[in-house]
């Protein structure tokens, strides 16, 4: 047998060396996925999709579970695509996105928050997809059809704006979640006073329609459970108790100073009111519904004393999981970090905000994060396709399956898994209902908005007795208020005059 040189084996080693460390950084970065098989190439796949997202493994593991499905699904039925994550981190999401845009590899396909979905599209960032839509094959009521029909109208609402000069709307993002604000309610404590208070018995569904005395399900609060503000005062009255001293030890609502227009929104909503007008050129918030709404907040604090002292240490949610409040302001996802951070409680509910005096019925602020394409997409029809299954039911229910999440579809309400989650996880019960009752979120500059509105607004929450005695940092609630509309109103001016100049900007590209 012939002996092979020192000097060639040598080199042997080192190019097998350097084709493993080649081959393990390609299989690191995901581009590896059914390409290799045993130790040889047999599949190459043609196109690579840069996918962003805010979604990471390193916070929790259930996303790594989800993106591996999504991936595992997706390539399999499309082995032409190779898809390849990159985790951006929520709070550097537009500069990382803004920067990624001029340079060499902009990402095809990104989740994409309502917070910044306007603005990336007013600034010529996100392919519009009208033209899809209309040359989608897949018919209305089917499981991959991602057209209007198929989602909750408040899932659809944050994904287009208006066309200019009498055109239809720019569609630039299909709905992935649903989210809407809520009042948490701890149902251990509703039960309790249950036993002896009729008002707070009849807060909870029956199991049957017949609605026979004793027939409660402890389990589910009704949805519209709550009638009115004052109805909400009341029992958040009755729900507070204090010790010997005084000092609250159960908190019949929780209520933070620095909620600002977070809190304010969706009180607002069910008073009637509007932040934003549609078209983002002015604030509606300083209207007489939202000086009432804003008094009526202060009022739960200030006269009822239903919520503990104001304190920055401790948020809402953490008082809430300690199970010192009966009900809180939160949201419909928050049910499943509640029962992680608690070690597997799951005896809450969820209602909407209960109509105040110029209001219509239970009502709250609703928003749909969703899944945009790029205008430097170098595959449209790849993206479209990854959009499409990530939007269509299967997304949905994937989703469901490893992030417990509801979907912004009408038809993930009818499946088996949904039904399943409800039998696992009664809060859920509600969140449906919820989300059709709400009214849209603001949508226009809203981290700039916040700047300007949420001082205000806590400096009235903080120095309320004041401002009524005329000793505040404002002569009244009207004038603080109508001092924040001033301020947002900028915002919204500043903010047009640029859209406009990118607007002009792309003309003269085009001509």
């Amino acid at each position: 047998m012939a002996i092979l040189p020192v000097a060639r084996l040598k080199l042997l080693a080192g190019i097998l060396l350097a084709l493993f460390l080649v081959g393990g950084i390609v299989a690191r970065a995901g581009l590896t996925r059914r390409w290799v098989v045993g130790l040889g190439l047999e599949q190459t796949r043609g196109v690579e999709l840069r996918v962003w997202d805010w979604w990471s493994a390193s916070t929790n593991e259930e996303y790594g579970d989800y993106f591996a499905a999504i991936e595992a699904e997706f390539e399999a039925r499309n082995p032409d695509i190779d898809i390849v994550y990159q985790v951006v981190p929520f709070g550097n999401y537009v500069q990382k996105l803004s920067t990624a845009m001029v340079g060499d590899t902009p990402p095809d396909v990104f989740q994409s928050s309502v917070y910044w979905a306007e603005g990336f599209h007013h600034r010529g960032m996100l392919r519009p997809l009208n033209d899809l839509l209309d040359a989608d094959p897949a018919v209305p009521g089917t499981p991959s059809y991602v057209g209007e029909s198929a989602y909750l109208p408040s899932a659809w609402r944050h994904n287009h704006t208006q066309g200019r000069g009498g055109k239809p709307p720019v569609v630039y993002g299909i709905p992935q979640i649903i989210d809407a604000s809520c009042l948490l309610w701890n149902l251990d404590i509703l039960q309790a006073a249950a036993v002896e208070d009729e008002e707070i018995r009849a807060l909870f569904q029956r199991r049957d329609d017949d609605g026979a005395e004793g027939d409660i399900d402890w389990t589910r609060i009704r949805w519209d459970a709550i009638e009115s503000w004052d109805h909400f005062r009341r029992l958040t009255r009755k729900l507070t108790v204090r010790d010997e001293e005084g000092e609250i030890t159960q908190a019949g609502f929780v209520l933070s100073s620095s909620s600002g227009a977070g809190l304010f929104s969706p009180w607002l909503a069910a008073n009637g009111g509007r932040f934003q007008d549609a078209a983002g050129t002015r604030s509606m918030f300083a209207s007489p519904n939202g000086i009432e709404t804003v008094e009526f907040i202060a009022r739960l604090y200030w006269v009822d004393r239903v919520c503990p002292p104001f304190r920055r240490q401790m948020t809402d949610s953490e008082l809430f999981k300690e199970r010192h409040a009966a009900v809180v302001a939160a949201g419909t996802w928050s049910g499943k970090d509640i029962t992680r951070d608690t070690m597997g409680w799951t005896h809450f509910g969820k209602t909407a905000f209960p109509p105040g005096p110029s209001g219509d019925g239970p009502s709250t602020v609703t928003w749909g994060n969703m899944l945009v394409i790029t205008q430097r997409c170098e595959n449209v029809d790849a993206a479209w396709r990854y959009v499409k299954f990530v939007g269509g039911l299967e997304g949905s229910l994937l989703r469901s399956l490893h992030l417990g999440y509801n979907g912004p579809r009408f038809d993930f309400y009818a499946t088996e898994r949904w039904q399943q989650a409800l039998r696992q996880r009664p809060y859920l019960s509600n969140v449906k209902q919820i989300c059709l009752a709400g009214d849209k979120l603001r949508h226009t500059e809203i981290i700039a908005v916040d700047h300007q509105a949420n001082p205000i607004v806590e400096s009235v929450l903080l120095h309320y007795p004041e401002i009524i005695d005329g000793q505040g940092p404002y002569p009244s609630v009207e004038v603080a208020m109508k001092t924040a509309a001033a301020n947002v109103d900028n915002v919204y001016r500043r903010y047009n005059e640029q859209v406009e100049s990118w607007l002009a900007l792309r003309e003269q590209a085009r001509d």
